[in-house]
């Protein structure tokens, strides 16, 4: 049975299978490579999915659907022909086409899938999107992140070569913005941005809006028949002037004609506060990469949004670079995501290929901030820590006398707890303490197929606690979800007690105490930065700390 990878787009949706040393995109029932993410309820109730669908979107707005990528995971109803549905129905609808065509294509059952996902994700837009695969009857254990696809696409592209590059994966609906690493045939994602509200939906949005202004139409009072097609002809006109420099949109709307032309300096202008939304993501992922924009080997773009010359010009006007522009946009995630499931599937010219994830969101507990009295966050995996993790923080009392704490654990980076998103408690009870009193470590290991353990050890009776939070795993066995848990073991080791570390530092204060003035200042000094990373818990940091001080202590001892 073939393994696919699926590119479950806001606007449209692609498939790649890897087979024959290459990722090769399968076509639809239409012979097409993209299907439309539109659904659809005729009037006899039947289902359509699709290009025919999407056909339906002006015709029967109310019973057509479009863009519900964008709610999956936020408990909506979107209603056709008198039935209600989830955004993950519409997906697994979806889905279950591709997985159809898919299976005509390559003349064998496809079951197994990895499916592309925004990177900025949540546990509950992750769970969603691997509901919506099991409602498809496709097995889901991995999701791999847009902008990593999109980097496995370019990377096979040009040779699997060592660099540092910035991924602006821009499409109808989600903006992501990634900053990977690339080295000896290992991609790591050093830090992830975005905005899961923000696409080239939002351009149509400005279009449209423009277009009513200026010929003096109320929107909110046009019928639903007559903002689809005012909506459409803006899509037109947007998608139009990536190969014109001006476009023309032409409606007519109760009995009268309107028109408007646009160009692509009126577009600026018009979305000027879509663009700013742009640019936060960009700014915040090299701001937590720690890179500046000459660490910088290429940025690459993807997404449909990314063909637009305005959005090229703006994204090279802020970074002061031109984009790498030699890879399809369109097609770029699917042939990563192909490419990341011939590497689940093993195959052998992948095989040495290992592609890692990361935390998007922090995770931690809520704690009472003495000075202030409020309720606030203690993180304890910050966003962006590379995958598998596993963390510690210790805790203490609050008031004489306390006997226990309920352990609440939340998703997100708001200072306020009640902000972000709430994953799970554990009640602890311990032997009466005293005011900051040390009461219990807490312990958190998350991986990759999204499983949180949180294992807590009070420090009085040596009493543990124990807590797994299953984020996207309704498609594994209780068997799988054992077998990750049992893997995730070994990384319950802090950093600073891994073997090699503790050689490292012995090695490090011996070499301190043989040598004189400044090698002894090198020393100390590079030491210093390596127990700090070790202390921070961060897995690039103390890389490179390690490399550097073994770099000093290898020049000295020889």
């Amino acid at each position: 049975m073939a393994v696919i990878g699926i590119d479950l787009g806001t606007t449209n949706s692609l498939a790649v299978c890897y087979r024959n040393g290459r990722a090769e995109i399968i076509k639809n029932s239409l012979g097409e490579i993209s299907t439309p993410s539109v659904v659809s309820v005729d009037e006899n109730g039947e289902i359509l999915v699709g290009k025919i669908a999407k056909e339906r979107l002006i015709s029967h707005p109310e019973a057509s659907a479009c863009e519900f990528k964008r709610d999956m995971g936020l408990r909506r109803k979107i209603t056709l022909g008198g039935k209600d549905f989830s955004p993950e129905e519409l997906s697994a609808l979806v889905l279950k086409k591709i997985k159809e065509d898919a299976e005509k294509y390559l003349g064998e059952p496809v079951d197994e899938a990895v499916i592309s996902v925004p990177a900025y994700f949540d546990d509950n837009c992750r769970s969603a999107a691997k509901l919506a695969a099991k409602l498809a009857g496709l097995n889901v254990q991995r999701l791999v992140n847009e902008p990593s696809a999109a980097a496995l696409a370019y990377q096979a592209e040009h040779g699997f070569c060592d660099g540092t590059y910035m991924i602006v994966d821009f499409g109808g609906g989600t903006l992501d913005v990634s900053i990977v690493d690339s080295f000896d045939s290992v991609m790591e994602i050093l830090a992830v941005a975005g905005n899961n509200h923000l696409g080239g939906k939002d351009f149509n949005e400005a279009v449209a809006d423009y277009f009513c202004r200026e010929n003096g139409i109320d929107r909110e009072s046009l019928s639903p028949d007559e903002k689809a097609i005012v909506y459409k002809l803006a899509e037109n006109c947007k998608v139009a002037l990536s190969d014109t420099p001006a476009a023309m949109m032409v409606a007519n709307i109760g009995g009268k004609q309107y028109s408007l032309t646009l160009d692509n300096n009126k577009l600026i202008e018009i979305s000027a506060p879509v663009f700013e939304r742009m640019a936060q993501p960009i700014r915040k992922a090299l701001k937590d990469s720690k890179c500046s924009i000459d660490d910088i080997d290429d940025i690459i773009l993807v997404g449909g949004s990314c063909k637009m010359p305005t959005v090229r010009a703006f994204i090279a006007e802020i970074t002061g670079r031109k984009p790498c522009t030699d890879i399809d946009p369109d097609t770029a995630i699917a042939v990563g995501a192909g490419i990341f499931a011939g590497i689940k599937d093993r195959n052998d010219s992948l095989k040495d290929i290992i592609l890692t994830d990361i935390c998007p969101f922090s995770l931690g507990v809520k704690i009472l901030d003495e000075r202030s009295g409020n309720e606030v966050m203690s993180f304890i995996i910050e966003r962006n820590t590379v995958l598998p993790s596993s963390r510690e923080e210790l805790y203490s009392a609050v008031a004489d006398g306390q006997r226990k704490v309920t352990l609440q654990i939340y998703q997100g980076e708001s200072r306020i707890p009640s902000k972000n998103l709430f994953l799970g408690e554990l009640d602890i009870t311990f032997p009466p303490a005293k005011r900051n009193e040390l009461v219990c470590a807490v312990r958190m290991t998350y991986d990759i197929n999204g499983i949180l353990v949180v294992d807590v050890t009070t420090a009085a009776d040596k009493k543990q606690y124990n807590k797994v939070i299953l984020g996207g795993s309704g498609t594994m066995s209780d068997a799988e979800v054992k077998s990750c848990i049992k893997n995730m073991e070994k990384l319950k080791i802090s950093p600073a007690e891994k073997e090699e570390n503790r050689l490292l530092i012995a090695r490090a204060e011996r070499i301190y105490e043989e040598s004189l003035a400044e090698e002894r200042e090198a020393v100390g000094m590079l030491l210093s930065a390596f127990q700090a990373a070790l202390k921070s818990q961060n897995s690039r940091d103390i890389r490179t700390a390690y490399e550097r001080l073994s770099e000093l202590l290898d020049s000295l001892d020889n």
